[in-house]
């Protein structure tokens, strides 16, 4: 049986087949019963929302479930295609248990990461936010400052709080990626790249997950969204475009690394210099030059080295 699960932050909706039965459980607090409801052997899929799908995922591969993590895209372009009219919770758990039963021998089955990854992951996404939170902090208090001028023992001291729980944090996923022996390798490994600090390379394994699960470095750009995008059809031809598959974030990742990069290596210099040279514009040159960081952190990281510098 193909069972499609549409994913929200409070509940689970639980199509069990294509045109079946749809059963909502609260998520997470009803995973236990929807694993006892489950017949065995069903094959589950589910859209990556956020990481309200990460409890559900990794229960049913616990459990011994095969399942897949969908991308939302491609369920999204896939009901396109059957020109559906309605588009509800239960709908939509129903188009991607059909999603899955047409397409599921061409897709990867889930691999959860390592409690070590895993750990890292959120600890980075919390420093992200707590991040965009600060800068938010400042720019608020800064007009009340102006507003309210008693308020300026609150200016002073709320941006120092959340920098204090941003350092915190920041240590702790530094803490835990040094103190696995393969995180730390692969820490090491980017960080010897140019453009690399010990932010962004723990952002590059936050956001990437298991380098380990790409095939090659060509997939691995492919999944950060960096790889162009050609469209073609007879005589009319788009301007090819980077594909943005992949996380938004993980791309500003290697953005901000190639213009750190540009900014101190002479041979990235060389690289984007010579596309401008070309008419390229210096941005498309920068995102050049960030497709290459991205295969060549995959080659230092797997293969343990380079064959040449991207």
């Amino acid at each position: 049986m193909f069972v499609g699960v549409d994913v929200a932050a409070r509940w689970l909706d639980v199509a069990f087949g294509p045109s079946g039965e749809v059963l909502r459980v609260s998520n997470p607090e009803g995973i236990p019963a929807l694993l006892e409801r489950l017949p065995s052997g069903a094959v589950v899929g589910l859209e990556a929302t956020g990481t309200y799908y990460r409890p559900l995922a990794y229960a049913l591969f616990r459990a011994g479930f095969r399942v897949y993590v969908l991308n939302p895209a491609a369920v999204k372009a896939f009901g396109r295609s059957l020109l559906r009219r309605a588009k509800t919770d239960k709908a939509d758990a129903r188009l991607i248990a059909r999603f899955l039963s047409e397409r599921y021998q061409d897709l990867a089955p889930y691999q959860p990461s390592d409690d070590a990854l895993a750990l890292l992951s959120v600890l980075v996404r919390l420093w992200d936010g707590l991040t965009s939170d600060w800068v938010g902090v400042l720019n608020r208090l800064h007009a009340w400052e102006y507003a309210v001028p008693g308020l300026s023992g609150l200016v002073r001291y709320v941006p120092s709080t959340i920098d204090d729980l941003r350092a915190r944090v920041l240590r702790e996923a530094l803490a835990i990626a040094t103190s696995d022996p393969v995180l730390s390798s692969w820490l090491q490994a980017i960080r010897s790249l140019p453009g690399f600090g010990p932010v962004l390379a723990l952002k590059v394994l936050a956001y990437s997950g298991d380098l380990r699960r790409f095939s090659s470095a060509r997939a691995y750009a492919a999944f950060t969204g960096l790889t162009p995008r050609l469209v073609q059809s007879g005589e009319a031809r788009e301007r090819a475009r980077i594909s943005r598959v992949g996380p938004p974030r993980l791309r500003a990742v290697f953005y901000l690394a190639a213009v750190l990069g540009y900014r101190s290596s002479p041979e990235y210099r060389d690289f984007v210099e010579g596309l401008m040279a070309r008419g390229k514009p210096r941005r498309v040159a920068l995102t050049a030059l960030a497709n290459r960081l991205a295969r060549a952190v995959w080659s230092v990281c797997v293969k343990g080295g380079l064959t040449k510098w991207g």
